[in-house]
C-alpha cells in the first residue's frame, strides 16, 4: 500500500512544480524555460494524438498538430482565470487535433456542419439507440443534428471523402470478381458507359429520368462538365451531384433494359 501512496505524491509534485513552472513562464516569457516546458509535455502530446490514430491519419502528424496545440496553450495561458495549466493544454491540444481532422484530411472539400454531423454520428447512434431501444431512423437522426434527412444522407456519405480507396485497392469483393487495380481503369474510358451512349435508344430512355437528372446526364456526358461544375450551376455539394448521377445512370440502364426486352 506504500508504493501507491509514494506515486500519487510525486505525481502531485510534479503537477505543481509544472503549474509553478508555466505561471513563472506567464510573468516573465522567458524562452529558455519555454522550450523546456515544450519538451517535457512531449509525452502529454503522445499520449492524446495516440487517441486519435484509428481515424487513419500518421501518428507523426497528429503529434506535429498536438505541439502547436500545446505551443498556444502555452502562449496563450492565463494564470489569473483560475483554471490549471494542464486541463487548459489539453482542451487546446484535443482541440487542434480535431481541427486537423476536420479541415486538412478530406479528400474533397466538405462543408464544416457536414463534417460535424459526420464525426459525431456514431456517437448519435448509440446515443438514440439507448433511449429508443431500437436503431434510430434516418428522420430521428436528421431531427438530432436539426438538419434535413437529404443533409444527413450527404453526411453518411462523408466516409469516401474522408478515406479515398487506395489505388491499389482491387475492385472485386466477391470470389471470382474482377481483380484489377484502381490505379489500373482511373483515367481510362469506360467502354461501357460509351457503348450506352452511342446507343439509339438512349435519348427516348433518358426521357424517362425524372428533369433534374436528365439534366445531370446531359452536362456530364454530352456537354462533357465536371460534377464541380454541376455542383456550382445547382448550388447543391458534389457528393450529392455524385449519387444523383449514379442514381440516374441506373435508372437509365433500367429503362434500356425494358426497352431491349
Amino acid at each position: 500500500m506504500v508504493e501507491p501512496r509514494r506515486r500519487s505524491s510525486v505525481s502531485t509534485a510534479q503537477s505543481e512544480k509544472l503549474e509553478e513552472q508555466v505561471e513563472r513562464y506567464a510573468r516573465s516569457r522567458d524562452a529558455q524555460l519555454r522550450e523546456s516546458l515544450i519538451h517535457h509535455q512531449r509525452g502529454l502530446v503522445e499520449a492524446l494524438a495516440s487517441r486519435f490514430t484509428r481515424r487513419g491519419a500518421p501518428i507523426e502528424d497528429l503529434i506535429q498538430v498536438g505541439t502547436v496545440g500545446l505551443i498556444m496553450a502555452l502562449d496563450r495561458f492565463d494564470p489569473n482565470l483560475g483554471v490549471k495549466f494542464s486541463t487548459y493544454a489539453v482542451s487546446t491540444i484535443v482541440g487542434e487535433i480535431k481541427h486537423f481532422f476536420r479541415d486538412c484530411t478530406w479528400a474533397i472539400k466538405v462543408p464544416r456542419q457536414l463534417q460535424d454531423i459526420a464525426a459525431n454520428l456514431p456517437r448519435a447512434e448509440e446515443k438514440l439507440c439507448a433511449k429508443l431501444g431500437r436503431t434510430p431512423s434516418i428522420r430521428e437522426l436528421a431531427a438530432y443534428f436539426h438538419v434535413t434527412e437529404e443533409e444527413l444522407l450527404e453526411a453518411m456519405d462523408l466516409d469516401q471523402a474522408y478515406s479515398p480507396y487506395s489505388l491499389d485497392a482491387e475492385l472485386g469483393a466477391e470470389p471470382g470478381d474482377s481483380h484489377e487495380r484502381l490505379q489500373d481503369v482511373v483515367g481510362f474510358s469506360d467502354q461501357d458507359l460509351e457503348s450506352i451512349v452511342e446507343y439509339a435508344p438512349l435519348r427516348a430512355a433518358m426521357q424517362r429520368l425524372d428533369a433534374r437528372k436528365q439534366w445531370i446526364l446531359q452536362r456530364r456526358y454530352f456537354d462533357e462538365w465536371s460534377q464541380n461544375e454541376v455542383s456550382r450551376e445547382l448550388g447543391i455539394s458534389q457528393m450529392h451531384v455524385s449519387r444523383l448521377e449514379r442514381e440516374a445512370l441506373l435508372d437509365l440502364r433500367r429503362a434500356l433494359d425494358v426497352r431491349a426486352a
